[in-house]
């Protein structure tokens, strides 16, 4: 079994940087592009994947891409964000990325942030 890499980048968004993780693109086991999965972090935590979850996304033919709040870890704090906020910033993640669409799935307080994307960003 080989470690999946995560690439680290910084996304400009208005008011500063979101810094992003991502796996990569990768290939389903069925032979199609691996579908983005979102992770959003829990409070107070940083965006960088867990490593345990990483293979089982990778068998599974997932994506994982995932980012720090603002406030957190490489993200320019922004005092005036709200929860839904969250919607734009993954938006520009994925653009950035050159990806189109995803599945979003949060954990903790991350919770509100992933539902916020999952009701903003329908396509």
């Amino acid at each position: 079994m080989s470690e999946t890499h995560v690439h680290e980048l910084d996304v400009a968004v208005p008011g500063g940087v979101v810094h992003a993780y991502d796996t990569g693109p990768a290939t389903a086991p069925d032979g199609r592009p691996a579908l983005p999965l979102v992770w959003c972090h829990g409070t107070p935590n940083l965006g960088a994947p867990p490593r345990p979850m990483l293979e089982p996304a990778r068998r599974l033919g997932l994506r994982f891409v995932s980012y720090d709040r603002p406030g957190y870890g490489g993200s320019t704090a922004r005092p005036d964000r709200s929860v839904g906020s969250a919607a734009a910033d993954v938006a520009a993640v994925l653009d950035a990325l050159g990806l189109d669409r995803c599945a979003v799935i949060g954990h903790s307080g991350g919770g509100p942030h992933a539902l916020a994307c999952a009701a903003l960003l329908r396509g």
